[in-house]
């Protein structure tokens, strides 16, 4: 029966085609006030665990970090978040466009401390890609790969869609702390 059911879920789940699920957007200064965490990170862990609710048995992943700047919510060396879905064994469970993660993946992360099917600002707006270019400089992306200019562009429809080159890691996280300063405190 959970495997009928679970089979259905997914079904219904991965049903809706590419693209279809659409958020609102977060500007860069909806990202600082609406986290209770910010910072940069590297996965160091994503497992699958099987959660008993009140409804029955679902897949949720957790996906834990190194914490490499906190830049705001956070002094510890590893945050912890916990997403919907995954697969255990033959037990599968999705929601479209849910962010995946491998270890290793840099990141710069807006969460929310409250349970829920994902804990990231704007479902993916808040996870952006940390990569490193020919000459060694960290640039900011966004999770689509897309370089992001300016913090104040994010959200705007025209995340860098005409960039040419990402911001540098130092200068995102400078102008997050900026804003930190300026808005939550």
């Amino acid at each position: 029966m959970f495997r009928l059911l679970t089979a259905v879920a997914l079904a219904l789940c991965t049903s809706v085609p590419a693209g279809a699920t659409t958020y609102p957007p977060v500007t860069f200064t909806d990202l600082v006030t609406q986290a209770d965490v910010i910072f940069i990170g590297e996965v160091v862990d994503v497992r699958p665990l099987m959660v008993n609710t009140a409804d029955g048995a679902i897949v949720r992943t957790r996906v834990v970090f190194r914490v490499n700047d906190p830049l705001f919510g956070t002094a510890a060396a590893l945050e912890v978040l916990e997403f919907f879905g995954g697969e255990i064994g033959d037990v599968g469970m999705a929601i479209a466009e849910m962010p995946r993660f491998a270890i290793g993946d840099r990141r710069v992360v807006f969460a929310h401390r409250d349970r829920s099917i994902n804990p990231i600002v704007g479902f993916t707006q808040g996870l952006l890609r940390v990569t490193r270019d020919a000459g060694g400089v960290d640039r900011v992306l966004t999770l689509e790969g897309l370089p992001v200019n300016q913090p104040d562009s994010i959200g705007l429809g025209s995340t860098a869609r005409t960039a040419v080159t990402a911001m540098r890691l130092l200068d995102f996280r400078d102008r997050v702390r900026r804003a930190v300063d300026g808005i939550r405190r």
